[in-house]
């Protein structure tokens, strides 16, 4: 690495921009010297100032300043003041990058110092923004040193002797190459001790923490319990209240179900009611209207009183005929006479009844004709419901449903074949024999898993059984009753025929008998009349038969009105008893409904003060068992007892988990950190205790050649006598009196540290690796015997100095060293010597010689000259001094 290129501009007196190029290697082993020359006060130091500045010097004593904006062009009489100083070296490291010698990566650098007068500064590597302890840390890499020989100014060299001991001791730091390792070495234990105070700060903020840690661990501990059994007893209430307001809400839901069946049930017998109550009222209506009967009556009295009175007159021919018969003494004519009259009376009246008979049989198989069709729609009436039944059992698998079904379609088959009083007995006996199944079966029915909807025609399917039953039986007793009095008759007709027989075949007798006679008697008178009359009586005898089969058929319809009349005011009055049993279980139903409804109203209540929300318990499982009262007292006393519990954990803050969870979170956080620290302390103890060992071993190894070195150039200076540098090492006695003084004054200030960690780092910050408090130097010129510098002539101290920094610049040499007039105390024989070896040293480093010595120059491959004119501004002029050997 050597300086290529530096620019200059608003530094001190160089108010423009200026550039200076270095040479290179001029030959395989030599890097070449550059001199910089001119008169006093042309600003040739200023050019050793600007880099030392750009290397980042914070001494403004060193940089010949007060204040920090006195490097900035300050302006004359001509020209005006600036704003801003820049300097700016351009360093080649193309050799080290591609030779990997280098600790440094990058094959060109530009090193940037900014200042503006206002105050605002910076530092760039490579036009990027960087910190000192960077530009710091890269110098070190590349071996630069601020305070010795990179840069060497004005009474440098002399005040390197006049230095202390500890003070020449950081020259040797720079010098042995050991000062990367001391920067390294003062960040780790500024880490340390950050990381000491840290540990510190940590462990009192978890002491302070953990009672109070421990105390909300204790507190959400009941907490979490208390949410385990809150959350235990909600499962609990919901068990609990959901299995009371089920079966309350069950049963309040049937009781309604049946309560609004019963009603449509009763809508239907009040429709049947007010039917009937029609009916009724036209059958009276209609009676009321018919006068046919009374005009009969009225007629076949009139015909009967003729027919009475004809009877009489015939019966007065008659009786003069026997008065006749008895006159002549044929007394058996005049029996005859009578025997057939009172034949012919009998005649009539069974020829009457005969006739009223015929008619009321017609009338009765009309009847029972009538009933038959009746009958027969009961019968459809019956298989309807049987089918509705048998439809109803395929749509459910329930045993109880299709046992009951199979019984009532029996039942059902048997109503429909039965015809007789005898088979319908029966079939009520087994009814009632099956009425105990039926009632068992009852709970199967309409408990069972089934929906209501099917439930509810089941019932309206036995309540229509039951009124077809009870019609049906009225029907098959009205059946029998008229086939029993339709039989009695047709006996009672044939009775009659048979003696109406008897009587024609006597009457038949008697006229042939009477025939015989009448050819002895004369009758002539009375023949003419009889016929006559006889006539009459036959006409008004057919009139009045007429009239009767007339006012027997209007009986019929009246008795039939009446039947109707009857059955509709029996089963009006039936129908009312079952309305008014309907009203009644109705009544108790809404009376049991009502009592639920309440019930239920006073459970949600309930409900909504233990659980705030009705909704998870309508969404609870729901019980298709029996309700157990023995689990719902179990879940009670369990409630109970969590209720207790609960009392006894009482209430706690929901934010102290919060609290704790924080709490918790910053313990752990602080426990980490305390772990993390005593990590960081031990690593880093590990790496002071590293570059412990190197710098005592790169410094001691570099200290013996800078040592045999500083006694070679020595003697090649003074042409004889001896010189050496002594390690002086620490009193440690002293040293520990006085950390522990500093130790107690910091302790005062700060709590944070215990007292041994804080002793242990001053210590080590204020003792460095090697164990040396400093460096002695002793000189002795030839031909005298001291040893003391002080003793020394200034010729001799300066030669001692430069032969020191020739020895350092030898061992250890800097990418570039710039050397400001450090010949000036030199006479001619001793600034050849020196130019003698820089000449030699240029194999191993750059000189930049600022001076006005020409053995120097006449060494030199390039020659600036600063000039400055009347505006105060310096100037360069630039001479190849190689070129101009050349030609």
């Amino acid at each position: 690495m050597y300086l290529e290129k530096l620019e200059i501009q608003g530094f001190k007196s160089f108010a423009n921009k200026n550039t200076l190029v270095f040479p290179g290697m001029l030959d395989k082993d030599k890097r070449g010297i550059t001199a910089v020359v001119g008169p006093n006060g042309s600003g040739k130091s200023n050019v050793a100032d600007a880099v030392r500045w750009a290397l980042g010097e914070q001494s403004m004593k060193t940089l010949r300043g007060k204040r920090s904006e006195d490097v900035i062009f300050s302006g004359s009489d001509k020209k005006g003041k600036l704003g801003m100083a820049e300097v700016s070296l351009y360093l080649n490291n193309e050799d080290g990058a591609k030779s990997g010698k280098s600790t440094i990566d990058y094959s060109q650098i530009v090193l940037t110092r900014r200042l503006y007068r206002d105050g605002d500064s910076g530092y760039m590597i490579n036009n990027n923004r960087v910190r000192l302890s960077d530009i710091q840390m890269l110098l070190a890499k590349a071996k630069f040193g601020q305070k010795t020989y990179s840069v060497i100014g004005q009474g440098m060299v002399e005040g390197f002797l006049n230095t202390s001991l500890a003070e020449r001791k950081e020259f040797f730091d720079e010098a042995t190459g050991v000062k990367q390792y001391q920067i390294k070495r003062d960040e780790s234990l500024n880490k340390l001790r950050s990381s000491y105070e840290n540990l510190a700060q940590a462990r009192m903020l978890l002491s302070e923490i953990e009672p109070r840690l421990k105390s909300l661990t204790r507190q959400v501990g009941r907490l979490r319990k208390r949410g385990e059994l809150e959350t235990e007893l909600k499962k609990m209430q919901i068990d609990y209240y959901g299995k009371i307001w089920h079966d309350i809400s069950k049963k309040f839901n049937n009781y309604n179900l049946e309560y609004l069946e019963l009603e449509k049930i009763k809508f239907a017998k009040e429709k049947k009611l007010d039917n009937l109550n029609r009916n009724l009222e036209e059958l009276k209506i209609e009676s009321e209207k018919e006068n046919e009967f009374d005009a009969l009556q009225a007629e076949l009295g009139r015909i009967q009183t003729k027919k009475d009175e004809l009877n009489r007159k015939l019966a007065r021919i008659e009786a003069q005929m026997e008065i006749k018969l008895e006159a002549s003494g044929q007394h058996d004519l005049s029996f005859l006479f009578n025997k057939k009259d009172a034949i012919s009376k009998e005649l009539e009246k069974i020829g009457e009844e005969i006739g009223s008979s015929n008619l009321n049989t017609r009338q009765e198989q009309e009847k029972i004709q009538n009933l038959r069709g009746e009958k027969e729609k009961i019968d459809f009436k019956i298989k309807k419901t049987n089918e509705a039944l048998l439809e109803e059992d395929k749509k459910t698998d329930d045993d109880g449903m299709r046992v009951a079904n199979k019984i009532l379609n029996k039942i059902l088959e048997d109503l429909e074949k039965a015809e007789s009083i005898n088979e319908f007995e029966k079939i009520k006996t087994l009814a009632l024999k099956i009425k105990k199944e039926l009632k068992e079966l009852k709970n199967i029915i309409f408990n069972g898993k089934k929906p209501d909807s099917r439930n509810s025609k089941l019932k309206e399917a036995q309540v229509a059984l039951s009124g077809l039953l009870r019609e049906k039986e009225e029907m098959v007793n009205k059946i029998n009753e008229n086939n029993i009095r339709l039989s009695i008759k047709a006996e009672r007709i044939k009775l009659l025929d048979e003696k109406k027989q008897s009587f024609i075949n006597e009457l038949q007798e008697i006229e042939k008998r009477l025939r015989q006679n009448e050819k002895k008697q004369d009758f002539k008178e009375f023949e003419k009349e009889q016929v006559i009359l006889t006539e009459q009586v036959a006409a008004a005898q057919e009139k009045i038969l007429a009239i009767k089969e007339k006012i027997s058929s209007i009986s019929a319809r009246e008795e039939e009105k009446r039947g109707r009349l009857f059955s509709l005011q029996r089963n009006l009055q039936e129908l009312q008893n079952e309305l008014n049993n309907g009203n009644s279980q109705m009544q108790a139903i809404k009376i049991n409904s009502t009592r639920y409804e309440t019930r239920l109203e006073d459970l949600e209540i309930e409900i909504r003060q233990e659980l705030k929300n009705l909704s998870e318990i309508k969404n609870s499982k729901r019980e298709t068992g029996e309700f157990d009262n023995d689990l719902i007292s179990g879940l009670r006393e369990k409630i109970r007892q969590i209720k207790k519990q609960l009392e006894l954990i009482g209430g706690i803050d929901p934010q102290t988990e919060h609290e704790y969870n924080e709490t918790r979170e910053r313990f752990d956080f602080l426990n980490n950190q305390v772990i993390d620290f005593g990590s960081a302390v031990e690593s880093l103890q590990k790496i002071i205790k590293e570059l412990d060992i190197i710098i005592k071993e790169q410094f001691d190894k570099e200290f013996k050649v800078i040592a045999q070195n500083f006694e070679k150039y020595f003697k090649i200076l003074f042409n004889g006598g001896n010189a050496k540098i002594v390690k002086v090492l620490e009193e440690a006695m002293d040293e520990e009196k006085e950390e522990t003084a500093e130790a107690q004054k910091e302790d005062a200030k700060s709590e944070l540290v215990s007292m041994p960690d804080i002793k242990k780092i001053k210590f080590l910050q204020k003792h460095n690796a090697t164990g040396l408090a400093g460096v002695e130097i002793q000189a002795t010129p030839p031909g005298k015997k001291i040893k003391l510098i002080s003793m020394l002539s200034g010729g001799e101290r300066a030669l001692t100095a430069i032969a020191l920094i020739c020895a350092i610049i030898s061992s250890n040499p800097s990418p570039f060293v710039v050397l400001d007039e450090v010949d000036a105390a030199l006479d001619e024989a001793n600034s050849e010597r020196l130019a003698k070896i820089f000449e030699e040293l240029s194999r191993k480093t750059q000189f930049i010689v600022i001076t006005h010595n020409r053995a120097s120059m006449r060494r030199a491959s390039i020659l600036y000259g600063v000039t400055m004119g009347d505006d105060g501004v310096s100037k360069l002029l630039s001479v190849k001094l190689d070129e101009v050997k050349g030609k």
